[in-house]
């Protein structure tokens, strides 16, 4: 017998009360994991949101939580960072982010969540890649690094991994490139939102799911950010590639 609330789920929100579970222990994962590290949310609950729901649910819902969650320390994080470098980066990102969720809006589900998780995968590969210890801030890298980030943005709710890339230096101070990182996603969750609200691709499934998960976004992230610098790098990126090798396994079942 279904439940009153699995059915309220079902009725509403499209889903089922098992799947919501599984996406409210996502998103308070991933925002705990966002907190600890200062990006990375889309790269982990993407994937694993996708699994229960469409891909295109999955990327709005990431965007829409990057949304609400920019403002909370975004003074302080302007504050330490270079706001112009910052600007053109976001700038860039907003002029390719339609083409992203224009992509994502062609491609079949299966296609997309493979896609996604790929491009997870590979991003987290590209982090331990080793990388000059100084920033390169000519025109042409700052264009590639933000074009890009909202291409990935727009695809995959995912501007992170060309960003970590770009700003995680040695000479750059973690809590610098955490806050440069973190006022870049809240540029690109603006111009996310507002695309997808163009397209007509917010719907009300993706309203309530967010609504009702955003409690555990803002707690996740809060007891993250008290870890933050407390945990070595290896650790984390071991963990992660394991849940996403996972999830690539899961999307290429579905898709076979």
């Amino acid at each position: 017998m279904v439940s009153a609330m699995d059915l309220w789920f079902q009725t509403y929100a499209n889903i089922s009360l098992a799947s919501f579970v599984l996406i409210a222990f996502v998103v308070g994962g991933a925002s705990f994991f966002r907190g600890l590290t200062g990006f990375g949310y889309a790269i982990l609950a993407v994937p694993f949101v996708g699994l229960v729901a469409t891909p295109q649910i999955a990327v709005i819902m990431a965007i829409l939580m990057q949304l609400l969650m920019g403002p909370i320390g975004i003074r302080k994080t302007l504050s330490i960072v270079d706001v112009p470098l910052v600007g053109k980066i976001s700038a860039w990102a907003w002029v390719t982010t339609p083409l992203g969720l224009w992509l994502l809006d062609i491609v079949s589900a299966d296609i997309a969540r493979l896609l996604i998780t790929g491009i997870a995968i590979v991003s987290f590969f590209a982090f331990m890649m080793k990388r000059a210890p100084t920033l390169n801030n000519s025109l042409s890298r700052i264009a590639l690094v933000g074009s890009t980030s909202g291409l990935l943005n727009g695809f995959a709710a995912m501007p992170g991994p060309p960003v970590v890339l770009h700003f995680v230096r040695e000479q750059v101070p973690p809590a610098i490139s955490r806050a440069s990182m973190m006022a870049i996603f809240f540029a690109t969750s603006i111009a996310g939102t507002g695309v997808a609200l163009w397209l007509g691709m917010i719907d009300k499934q993706a309203i309530i799911l967010t609504a009702l998960t955003c409690p555990l976004m803002i707690g996740g992230n809060h007891l993250g950010s008290q870890f933050f610098g407390r945990v070595s790098e290896p650790v984390w990126r071991v963990f992660v590639i394991a849940l996403l090798v996972v999830a690539a396994g899961v999307a290429l079942i579905r898709l076979l």
